[in-house]
């Protein structure tokens, strides 16, 4: 995935969605990891491993369905986010996952991604039982909406390219994007299955990317009170190495003379970074001016060597 970080002189910077967690630790996050493997894993015995009628047992007692909750089948709001109705619905969760389940997963933390995650999926299961509940519902939708929901309370600014059927690049800011899941998947929960039919666990989507989003606002509401100084530095470090990766060159600026020369870089003193960092979770990226944004800079390149 690319991302557009901003324009300077007309030239519009671009690139790869990482952070300095990634340049810091090229080992694959652990919790994400783990979902994909275990999710892939559990579909590949589930639809070539076992014959029909074991598959139905399986769906039958560790699908979400209400009846199931009724019987008190209460692993079924976790279990159901492990089995999926094809490899088409498999491939567009896990990499949903994979997208921002990277990133995400390096700035909260395993413990509180699983949290995330898991938290998501079960809520957008008890979800579908409240507001749909008809049949059952398979799938780690829930979960996947969650982190996209979670993405979009972080870096609401953050453009995010789409592939249109497969085809037509659409770039979207995350906030924009997640805006118009939760808005399409209000009116499918409530009138689309009435127009159109379908059997897609719209309401499912919509509670586990609110809760997603939900989560995330706590997040930086705990952030901005001085209450989780993890998740700032983790931002600083994000927004910090993605500037600095996007310029990938000296700083050079006009002298009065006409000769080009490297512009002094600030002091990245941890009081300085505390403001910026501050300053970031009250207003957002954007807001930062160019000395700012080199002292992010500075820092993000200090951490890293």
């Amino acid at each position: 995935m690319f991302c557009r970080l901003g324009r300077k002189d007309g030239i519009v910077l671009f690139m790869r969605d990482r952070s300095i967690h990634e340049m810091k630790s090229p080992r694959f996050p652990i919790a994400t990891k783990g979902i994909l493997i275990a999710t892939a894993a559990l579909f590949i015995v589930h639809y070539y491993f076992l014959n029909d009628e074991m598959q139905s047992m399986v769906t039958y007692f560790f699908s979400m369905r209400r009846d199931g909750l009724r019987s008190y089948f209460l692993w079924q709001p976790l279990t159901y986010m492990f089995l999926h109705g094809g490899l088409l619905h498999l491939i567009f969760n896990m990499l949903v996952v994979f997208v921002f389940g990277k990133e995400l997963e390096r700035i909260l933390g395993p413990r509180r991604f699983l949290l995330l995650y898991l938290g998501s999926g079960i809520m957008g299961g008890l979800g579908w039982a409240l507001l749909s509940g008809t049949g059952y519902c398979i799938g780690a939708s829930g979960g996947a909406m969650g982190l996209l929901g979670m993405y979009a309370a972080l870096f609401p600014n953050r453009p995010i390219t789409l592939l249109l059927l497969f085809i037509f690049p659409v770039t979207l800011r995350a906030r924009t994007l997640a805006l118009i899941f939760a808005v399409g998947s209000f009116v499918l929960t409530f009138w689309g299955s009435r127009v159109w039919g379908g059997n897609v666990a719209h309401s499912a989507h919509l509670v586990g990317l609110l809760a997603g989003a939900g989560y995330g606002y706590q997040l930086l509401h705990r952030a901005r009170r001085g209450r989780d100084g993890h998740l700032k530095r983790s931002l600083g470090d994000v927004v910090g190495g993605a500037l600095r990766m996007a310029r990938g060159r000296p700083h050079l600026k006009m002298e009065r003379g006409g000769l080009w020369e490297s512009e002094s870089e600030p002091e990245a003193t941890p009081e300085r970074i505390d403001q910026i960092l501050d300053k970031i979770l009250a207003r957002g990226v954007g807001s930062l001016n160019a000395e700012e944004r080199r002292v992010l800079e500075r820092a993000s390149a200090d951490l890293n060597d």
